[in-house]
C-alpha cells in the first residue's frame, strides 16, 4: 500500500514541472486507522503547534487528513489560523455540493471527523461505481494536508494541498498558500466573483495589490509564466510559443490566479491550479516574484509583511 504522508517537501512539488496527482494503489489489507499527534518543538517565535493526522485505508479507499494545528500563541493569530484550517480541510473537490465548515477549537476532533466522513463517502462511491459497471480495481484516494510553511517576524505562511483519485484517466492535485500577519492574524489577498455580463471573473475585496490589472503586474505575471516553462526545459522565445502552452485569451493580460499569491522568504509566490490557465499536462503553473520587483505594486499594509533584507 502506498502511504503519501506529504511533508514540507511537497511545497517544492507545487512548482515542479508537469506535476500530476498520483493515483491510488489498491490493497487487500483490512481497514486500518492510523492516528498521530506530535507536538512541534522546533524553534518558533510566537506560534506553537501540534501535528495531527488521521488515516483510513482498505482495498476501496485511502484517506489521509493532517493539519499543523495552532495550540499557543497570539490569540487573534491562533484564532485566524484555526478558522483557516477548518475551512481548508472542509473543501471536498469530489462533489459539487456546497461543503459544510465545522468551526471548532478541537483540532483532533476536526481531523478525525473529516477523515471518517471522507473514507465512508469514497468507499461508497467506489462500490457504487463497481455496481454500475464502470469502476476499476484501483482504490479511490483523498489526501489533504495543511501545514506551516514558514514564519518570519511579520508573517506566517500556511500551505494547503489536496490530492486524490476517484476514477477516470488521472487524479487531481491542488495547492494553495495563505499568509497571516503575525500581529493580528489578518490575511491579504482578494476574492474572485463571476461577472455574467463579461463572462469573466472579477477581482473583488482587493487588499494585496494597489491595482489588480496594472500593466506592470501583467508584465510580471507574463515573465513568471515564461520562467516556469524555462524551468521545465520548455523553450519559449516569443508570445506565440507562450500562447501555445497556455489557455488564455491574451498572454499580455494573464489574469491573477484564483487563489491569491502568498509570502515566502524568496518572494511572492503565484500558483495557478490545474486547468486554470493551462492544460493538465502542464501542471500547476507556479513562480516566485522577488520582493524588489513586486513591492511597488503591493498595498502599504501588504508590503509591510516583506522580510527585511539581511
Amino acid at each position: 500500500m502506498k502511504h503519501l504522508f506529504m511533508t514540507i517537501a511537497m511545497a517544492a512539488a507545487v512548482t515542479a514541472c508537469g506535476h500530476r496527482a498520483s493515483t491510488a494503489e489498491g490493497t487487500d489489507a483490512d481497514s486500518i486507522s492510523v492516528d498521530s499527534t506530535n507536538v512541534d518543538v522546533a524553534a518558533v517565535d510566537t506560534l506553537r503547534t501540534d501535528s495531527i493526522a488521521k488515516e483510513y485505508s482498505d482495498s476501496t479507499a485511502h484517506v489521509l487528513v493532517s493539519a499543523e494545528w495552532p495550540v499557543d500563541g497570539e490569540k487573534a493569530l491562533v484564532a485566524s489560523i484555526r478558522r483557516y484550517i477548518c475551512e481548508e480541510l472542509a473543501i471536498d473537490v469530489t462533489t459539487d455540493e456546497e461543503h459544510h465548515v465545522n468551526y471548532t477549537d478541537d483540532g483532533k476532533k476536526l481531523v478525525a471527523g473529516i477523515a471518517s466522513k471522507q473514507f465512508k463517502d469514497l468507499s461508497g462511491m467506489w462500490y457504487d461505481a463497481k455496481k454500475e459497471g464502470y469502476g476499476g480495481d484501483m482504490a479511490y484516494e483523498f489526501l489533504v494536508r495543511t501545514w506551516k510553511l514558514e514564519e518570519t517576524d511579520t508573517y506566517i505562511t500556511y500551505m494547503w494541498t489536496s490530492e486524490g483519485f476517484t476514477g477516470g484517466a488521472h487524479g487531481y492535485f491542488l495547492a494553495t498558500g495563505t499568509s497571516f500577519r503575525k500581529s493580528d492574524g489578518k490575511t491579504f489577498g482578494y476574492e474572485m466573483e463571476y461577472n455574467r455580463a463579461t463572462e469573466k471573473h472579477d477581482v473583488i475585496n482587493q487588499t494585496m495589490f494597489k491595482k489588480s490589472s496594472s500593466p506592470q503586474l501583467y508584465k510580471i505575471i507574463k515573465e513568471g509564466a515564461k520562467r516556469y516553462f524555462k524551468d521545465c526545459e520548455v523553450t519559449i522565445t516569443n508570445d506565440e510559443e507562450l500562447a501555445e502552452n497556455l489557455q488564455v485569451e491574451d498572454v499580455n493580460r494573464i489574469p491573477l490566479p484564483s487563489n491569491p499569491p502568498y509570502f515566502t522568504k524568496d518572494g511572492l509566490c503565484f500558483t495557478y491550479q490545474q486547468y486554470e490557465i493551462a492544460c493538465y499536462a502542464v501542471g500547476l503553473v507556479s513562480f516566485t516574484v522577488p520582493y524588489d520587483k513586486i513591492r511597488p505594486l503591493l498595498t502599504e499594509e501588504a508590503a509591510a509583511l516583506i522580510p527585511s533584507a539581511k
